[in-house]
């Protein structure tokens, strides 16, 4: 802390420290000293400044890794306190992977489902173009099984974004969940459906899993080419 900074609020101090750990142009010492400083405040406001570390990328990859597996360390050092901070910056943060693991690791999977649940809510509910999110969310939401998983990932299969209707369909596709064929063959049957991996994915699970489609007219038109459809409405290998 330099001579100064006595006479700057702790607002202010902990916005300069936020400044420097997420400056890519700082050296890695800086960087570090400023988690350091943050952590030990331990303020939710000066969680929420370590957290946005998470935000910023540096170019080198492996010195990125470090640093974020650094911040991440102590963040779980600090324990308990990070939790309601943490479920703040999730709703706002541009970075999902590593505060996603942290709430885990702190909280329990449940809390953590819930928590994902909301958010991918409050994403739904944004008119914006920005799915990055969105994808993460349910890409995290494939690795786990839950009873409302389906319900929750069910609205993005008519997302603009392909890599998150694809994401919503692995999400379905995870819970094996007795509505999963009624939710995917809209999917295979709507003739606006261009990004050819989202219907061979599709089509992969009614052929895995044996499922029977309802309007074998409808959909057996808007196959791929290496699927056919049998008389008896299942879906097959051409």
């Amino acid at each position: 802390m330099g001579i100064f900074d006595m006479f700057l609020s702790e607002e202010k101090r902990i916005a300069k420290q936020q400044r420097a750990v997420t400056n890519r142009d700082a050296q890695a010492e800086d960087r570090e000293a400023a988690a350091r400083w943050l952590a030990d405040n331990g303020s939710p406001k000066a969680i929420v400044a370590l957290l946005t570390r998470f935000d910023m990328k540096l170019e080198n990859q492996l010195k990125d890794k470090a640093e974020r597996d650094f911040v991440y360390a102590l963040l779980i050092s600090i324990g308990e306190p990070v939790v309601r901070p943490l479920k703040r910056h999730l709703k706002k943060c541009r970075t999902i992977a590593m505060p996603i693991r942290l709430f885990e690791e702190l909280a329990d999977k449940e809390q953590t489902i819930q928590l994902v649940f909301e958010l991918l809510q409050r994403e739904y509910e944004k008119d914006d173009f920005k799915p990055r999110r969105k994808t993460d969310l349910l890409v995290w939401l494939a690795h786990h099984t839950h009873e409302g998983a389906t319900a929750s990932a069910a609205p993005f299969l008519e997302d603009f974004d392909e890599n998150v209707r694809y994401a919503a369909i692995e999400v379905i596709a995870a819970q094996n969940a007795a509505e999963a064929p009624t939710l995917l063959e809209p999917v295979l049957a709507n003739p606006e459906e261009e990004a050819n991996r989202v219907k061979v994915r599709v089509s992969e699970l009614f052929q895995q899993r044996s499922w029977v489609v309802t309007n074998p007219d409808a959909l057996a038109p808007m196959l791929p080419p290496t699927f056919s459809l049998g008389d008896d409405g299942r879906i097959r290998l051409a």
